[in-house]
């Protein structure tokens, strides 16, 4: 069995919880190591499992019916894989996948909605982490509607930073993909914030220099879900 005490967890919602109901989901907690690009969820499939990440980074994309795809939210050390289970829903429209490597505390969908319906007050906080996931979505709809690139990769940075710290070890070809832009406005965009000293940007890595920089640049596009978070579960800001 696992060997985890609640001290020394790494996932902040996990931390968050009272202790007789962490308690009772470690026994059917298992440690997984997860590498770029390993598949969490898929769209259209029965939801088996649900990951709480101890590191890295994990990103949620919605594609079209012609194969456009797009990234509307990340998650990480502060939160689960999907909520949507304990809205009574186990199949969802969107692929999740890691992003950044890391590990996890992986437990049975099936088994973490039992307890979630014998602990009310384990089953306020998975909702509460559903009302931010959503208020993250909302934000990433405005800041994909109203902002520039600049502007929304200044907001994705701090959103990595927030999770595993100022090195972010994405290609421009991945940014790409998760700002639905070419690569060669990410390319334009990531000069634009090196050339400001916000970031330096390596083969495979950005590193993030300035952080009140990338806020100042942000702005409006960053901040309320994160805020929210800390409101209602507690500080996760790395």
């Amino acid at each position: 069995m696992l060997q985890l005490s609640q001290h020394n967890c790494k996932n902040l919602l996990l931390r968050s919880l009272a202790q007789d109901d962490f308690d009772a989901l470690v026994p059917h907690l298992q440690h997984v190591d997860y590498a770029r690009g390993d598949s969490i969820i898929q769209s259209g499939e029965t939801i088996e499992t649900i990951v709480f990440p101890e590191s890295g980074i994990f990103s949620i994309t919605l594609s079209s019916s012609d194969n456009r795809k797009i990234e509307v939210g990340i998650y990480g050390r502060e939160g689960l894989s999907d909520g949507s289970i304990f809205a009574g829903i186990h199949k969802i429209p969107h692929d999740s996948f890691v992003q950044v490597p890391g590990s996890g505390l992986r437990i049975s969908a099936e088994v973490l909605l039992e307890i979630a319906t014998e602990r009310p007050v384990f089953h306020r906080s998975a909702i509460r982490w559903l009302h931010i996931s959503h208020l993250q979505t909302a934000q990433t709809a405005l800041a994909n509607g109203t902002y520039n690139v600049e502007e929304r990769l200044a907001r994705w940075l701090l959103m990595c930073q927030d999770r595993i710290g100022p090195d972010v070890a994405l290609t421009h070809d991945f940014l790409s993909v998760m700002l639905a832009v070419q690569r060669s406005t990410v390319t334009l965009a990531t000069h634009i914030l090196e050339g400001a000293r916000l970031i330096r940007a390596t083969r495979g890595n950005i590193r993030i220099l300035n952080r009140e920089g990338l806020l100042a640049i942000a702005d409006g596009c960053y901040g309320s879900a994160e805020d929210e978070y800390e409101r209602i579960i507690g500080p996760f800001r790395y």
